[in-house]
């Protein structure tokens, strides 16, 4: 990644540099080019932008990529006003140390240091406050967030146990890691076909060498943005199906082609893939209702809801539906995960611990499954202190999201 990187810099900042330099409005405005409620952006800070995106995802200048991050950069910028006006409201000061080590750890991961980072930007004309500016403002909307949120976001045990649910069920399935790009289509970029074309630039950068989470980083809508795009580690089938559709089919290290869902486009990339050592293991007992008759039918879901309201555990299952006309039982044993039908794991997800899942129609009438205990067997399943921490993470996200939505609908900004 280093040798990569360093060369698409060095080219790109050359490329840049030339392409700017032929552009004497570029070079030479020092005007306002937006206010957002009382502060101004100018033309220099938007100049500064483009110039440090381009050339750190190795974009080739042109006049369509140019507009394109102009766009970007503008809505960047007028973003982390907000942000640092917001910051301001609640007295956050952010260090220089602070910004420091936020700028180190994002220019370390691409094995080359502050200085030699600096030094070729400012060769190009681009001064590195740029990005210090930017990372400040993310310092301060994340501990707005933080405390904003973070006392009032709560994690039920439901909540949990649906995830764990869910996770366990796929145990012996492949684990993926994923990285992100969400391209909104908002009407500013002109809907899902500007998301479209933004998506296929952004996998013709990356083809070129750009690195995935600076893009991310720049032009990704999702909550993973501020982290790259990264998303961690999760099981096939837990994404939704057009990206799980996409993952099962990738190999490591490659980028899907656009990705189409309702509200606008991912491209993704696969980081890394584990196969499963885990197995999960159920003991269940059965709760039936047989008839040959489909005019029994509404009989027997009546007797199979009453069933399910009168169980309590596996261990008095005979007692609590001994007394229902119609419902039987039986004991199913330990069955280990991998032996079950697709729609079996799939009602299992939904049936926490001591519960009863709805009752599935088979040709001699209806069953439903007791869950009498869940054990997962082998590695790389979470804690719930973990599962806790990472939907804490999602709802922080989508809080963010939403709080910077409303501030910018609420914020006076005048584009010139």
């Amino acid at each position: 990644m280093k040798n990569l990187f360093s060369k698409t810099l060095l080219c790109t900042l050359a490329l840049t540099n030339s392409f700017l330099a032929h552009n004497a409005n570029a070079q030479t405005a020092h005007g306002i080019a937006a206010v957002v409620n009382d502060d101004v952006i100018t033309t220099f800070d938007l100049r500064q932008r483009v110039m440090f995106m381009m050339a750190t995802q190795g974009i080739q200048p042109n006049e369509e990529t140019q507009r394109r991050v102009i766009a970007q950069a503008m809505k960047n910028l007028v973003d982390e006003k907000i942000q640092i006006q917001e910051s301001k409201k609640y007295d956050q000061t952010i260090s220089d140390a602070a910004v420091n080590r936020g700028v180190q750890e994002l220019i370390s991961r691409n094995g080359i240091s502050v200085e030699d980072f600096a030094q070729r930007l400012a060769g190009a004309g681009i001064s590195i406050a740029t990005l210090q500016d930017q990372v400040r403002s993310e310092i301060a909307w994340e501990r707005i967030i933080s405390g904003l949120y973070g006392n009032r976001i709560r994690i039920s045990d439901a909540q949990i146990d649906e995830t764990i649910n869910r996770i366990s069920a796929t145990a012996n399935k492949p684990s993926y890691r994923i990285a992100e790009i969400y391209i909104e289509a908002s009407p500013d970029i002109g809907g899902m076909d500007g998301a479209l074309q933004g998506a296929n630039a952004m996998i013709q950068q990356l083809e070129q060498g750009a690195p995935f989470q600076t893009l991310a980083r720049q032009f990704s809508s999702a909550p993973s943005a501020a982290k790259g795009g990264d998303i961690g580690w999760i099981r096939e089938g837990e994404l939704r199906e057009e990206l799980n559709t996409a993952i099962i089919e990738m190999d490591k290290g490659k980028i899907s082609s656009p990705i189409t869902v309702p509200g606008g486009i991912y491209v993704i990339t696969l980081i890394d893939k584990r196969i499963s050592k885990s197995e999960t293991f159920y003991t269940l007992k059965q709760i039936n209702y047989q008839f040959q008759d489909e005019s029994k039918l509404p009989e027997a879901r009546i007797a199979m809801k009453t069933a399910a309201e009168a169980f309590k555990t596996c261990d008095t299952i005979a007692k609590d539906i001994g007394d229902i006309g119609g419902i039987g039982q039986n004991a199913m044993g330990q069955i280990k995960a991998g032996d079950l039908t697709e729609d079996i794991l799939a009602l299992l997800a939904n049936t926490n611990i001591g519960n009863v899942s709805e009752p599935m129609t088979t040709p001699s009438g209806l069953v439903a499954l007791a869950v009498c205990e869940r054990t997962v067997k082998g590695s790389n399943i979470p804690t719930r202190d973990q599962v806790e921490n990472r939907l804490l993470g999602q709802q922080e996200a989508q809080a963010s999201k939403r709080h910077l939505r409303d501030l910018r609908r609420k914020a006076t900004i005048v584009t010139r």
